[in-house]
């Protein structure tokens, strides 16, 4: 390097070092004096809403890139702000002493101001002067305990190697004391107030290790049972029953506050699911506690669990530790579990080496995890998104589940007394292992009719009316199960289908594609949730290699001899990965939004419709090809189809005439196979022809009723409600309405 480069760079690192972060009390000011939430902050510099507030208190040391940003930010807020007194920040510290601070011209004592909390000092020639209060009489109150500059940090030690407590503790009042139901039906002692409680989640080691070598340790559930929630100190029912939400006023809330410790939302509110984080000083760094209150129902229905007050609470506690151990500890919902499950085992912010202070910091990972938050394509937008306006909310991808049945003909009639219904098993689950997500931005192919490849995730517009099916088979391409009459858009899984399976010959009209790196986003997702699976059914005593009639027995004996809790089990497995499916497509929850506002969702690395679309694209086309094979090879087709259920006409009421063999001739491949593991299938139900030809001709799907045929009475005046036996990703909904950090 010469003379003028090596000048350059000397100047270019001293105006890097001019541009320094204020003091955290600086930064805290001018976001309050801007009014605008953490969460945007967040957004604006690219990083995780936790490292933010971490990064504002000064507890967290960025990139020198991503500092001069951060300082930029600050700079340009100063100078748009009205102009007001500013502290002298670098020049004001008050001494250990501070009722010995008075001011040199009137000798009365200095403090900070009453309704802001800020300064009311300057410091010029080293002289201590009044200089007014920093807030006006017509700007709104800080409330003092709400302002991390006026409390103390908690003086915790650090936390406990191991995590011998486990990661879950349900909190009981037997007979005036409280007690903690840990893993292993153990019980243990603990406070009674709630903020001890929290510290006493740190101090005895509860939580459990990262699912990701990188990746962050997995913060501790408390459960409040509703002995628990009264004793300390919060009502067990909620004034407002539509938020479910405790005022951030509240006696114990303030609490809370004064010892250190506040709810991660942004009204500072409590609610049947809770983040409760600590004020905490180096070198204990971030202390996070989830907190759910039972009674407010926590785990009930609405969030997944549905164990709303029918569990006392050591079954309670073995069930979520199992849960923990197997899956993840949980966080929210089953939704919000499956969904945070994804970033826990591809962070999307890894710890590394800094390579200027050789401690550890958080980087963006490098390969194999989603980073940061992307727009959708407009045809991917959901019609309340940014991207949707001016879009026509007709010309969009429609990739659901199957919902399709037909009547049955004279033939089926005849040659068949029965009807069966085969359930994939985690159908859309299985669907997202292999399946090849695009990493990065989506972009508009320039040229016209681009060549099809099945290699680029994205959305084709293109034309596949004209590829002839069979009116006994659902159409591959609808959800309805009808031909498509002209052009539409088709994720890439549609499109491979029809022309590898179908032999159509494609034509893209014009695409939005993601041409970066990408790869199977979801396979270790898929992995953890299969092992999670497989051992649940190991404990009911079905081996998931069983097939055929082995298989059908070990479900019957299961079925009459299984602990109940293993089943309830399997199905809170199914609800977590169905509902972080859903989660892809979350849309907004608030009522009184502005058209086309962005919903706290959109900020999250995971919101991302398109492979939601992309995953049940897969499922319904994998499942066509199956009906297509067995069709081919034995002449059978399904009845109806809903998600992931398939009804055929049997000549007995067990699948065995229907499914073919496990190892089938040569040149007739397999379609359905009768085991326990995930894309095979299992016996759903059975009902008798007419039970069917009497439902379609109704107007329902069989499908529907198929695992409970004496549920529904086929009669024209009734409008049953279908059942909800079928485990496809709910559609994009607002969902969790608690989880707006």
């Amino acid at each position: 390097m010469n003379d003028l480069s090596k000048a350059a760079e000397e100047l270019l690192d001293h105006g890097l070092r001019l541009l320094e972060l204020p003091p955290p009390e600086e930064r805290l000011r001018l976001r309050k004096l801007w009014r605008v939430p953490l969460e945007r902050f967040a957004d604006a510099l690219g990083v995780d809403v936790e490292v933010m507030a971490a990064w504002e208190a000064g507890r967290y040391t960025a990139a020198q890139a991503d500092t001069v940003a951060y300082a930029r930010l600050l700079d340009r807020m100063r100078e748009k702000l009205p102009p007001v007194h500013e502290p002298d920040w670098a020049a004001l510290r008050w001494p250990a002493d501070e009722a010995s601070v008075r001011c040199d011209s009137c000798g009365q004592g200095l403090g900070p101001c009453e309704r802001c909390g800020l300064p009311t000092t300057s410091r010029p020639g080293g002289k201590w002067l009044h200089f007014g209060t920093a807030c006006s009489a017509t700007e709104p109150s800080i409330p003092q305990q709400s302002s991390p500059r006026l409390r103390s940090p908690l003086r915790l030690p650090r936390r406990r190697t191991g995590f011998p407590a486990g990661p879950v503790a349900v909190v009981d009042d037997i007979d005036g004391t409280l007690l903690a139901h840990l893993s292993r039906d153990r019980l243990c002692p603990c406070p009674d107030t709630l903020s001890e409680l929290l510290v006493w989640t740190h101090t005895e080691g509860l939580g459990a290790t990262r699912l990701h070598a990188k990746g962050n340790h997995q913060s501790p559930l408390v459960v409040l049972t509703r002995s628990a929630t009264a004793r300390l100190g919060l009502p067990v029912r909620l004034d407002d029953p539509v938020s479910r939400l405790l005022p951030s006023d509240h006696p114990v809330l303030a609490a809370l506050d004064e010892a250190g410790w506040r709810s991660r939302r942004r009204n500072r509110s409590l609610g049947p699911w809770n983040w409760m984080q600590a004020r905490t000083a180096p070198p204990v760094g971030q202390i996070t506690v989830h907190l759910a209150v039972q009674p407010w129902g926590a785990l009930g229905e609405d969030y997944g669990w549905g164990w709303a007050d029918t569990l006392d609470a050591p079954e309670l506690a073995r069930r979520l530790n199992t849960f923990a151990e197997l899956v993840i500890v949980p966080q929210g919902s089953t939704a919000t579990s499956g969904e945070a499950l994804m970033t826990a085992l591809r962070p999307p912010k890894q710890w590394g080496e800094d390579p200027t202070t050789g401690g550890r910091t958080k980087q963006p990972a490098q390969r194999g995890a989603l980073i940061e938050p992307h727009e959708p394509a407009p045809p991917e937008a959901p019609p309340a998104h940014p991207v949707a306006q001016g879009w026509d909310p007709e010309d969009v991808v429609r990739e659901e589940a199957y919902d399709w049945f037909r009547t049955p003909t004279a033939e089926e009639r005849n040659a068949f007394a029965y009807v069966v219904g085969l359930d994939v098993n985690m159908a859309f689950t299985n669907a997202a292992c292999r399946l090849k997500v695009g990493y990065g931005p989506t972009s508009s192919t320039p040229e016209i009719r681009p060549d099809f490849d099945k290699n680029l995730p994205g959305c084709w517009y293109v034309d596949l009316s004209g590829i002839p099916t069979d009116p006994r088979l659902p159409s591959p391409f609808t959800a309805s199960g009808l031909p498509p009459t002209g052009p539409a858009w088709y994720t890439t899984p549609t499109v491979n289908h029809a022309q590898d399976v179908l032999g159509a010959t494609v034509q893209p009209i014009k695409a939005y594609l993601r041409r970066g790196t990408g790869g199977c986003y979801l396979e270790n997702w898929n992995a953890r949730l299969r092992e999670a699976y497989y051992t649940v059914l190991r404990r009911l005593g079905i081996e998931p290699d069983l097939t055929g009639q082995e298989y059908f027995l070990a479900w019957d004996r299961a079925l009459a001899e299984g602990n109940p809790a293993d089943w309830d089990l399997l199905r809170v497995i199914k609800a977590t990965a169905n509902g972080g499916i859903g989660k892809m497509a979350e849309g907004p929850t608030d009522v009184d939004r502005d058209p086309y506002e962005r919903w706290p969702a959109l900020s999250r690395v995971t919101w991302r419709p398109d492979i939601r679309s992309a995953i049940i694209a897969t499922a319904r086309v994998q499942l066509h090809r199956k009906m297509h094979i067995l069709a081919r090879s034995t002449g059978r087709y399904p009845l109806a189809v809903l998600s992931d259920c398939v009804i055929y006409p049997a000549a007995q009421p067990i699948p065995f005439d229907l499914v073919p063999p496990q190892s089938p001739p040569a040149g007739i491949p397999a379609s359905f196979t009768f085991g326990p593991r995930f894309g095979h299938v299992k016996l759903e139900g059975s009902a008798d022809m007419d039970w069917a030809v009497h439902l379609t001709e109704t107007g329902i799907n069989p499908a529907s009723w198929i695992k409970d045929p004496a549920a529904v009475f086929p009669d024209t005046s009734m409008d049953p409600a279908p059942c909800d036996h079928h485990d496809s990703p709910p559609p994009p909904r607002p969902d969790d309405t608690w989880q707006l950090f």
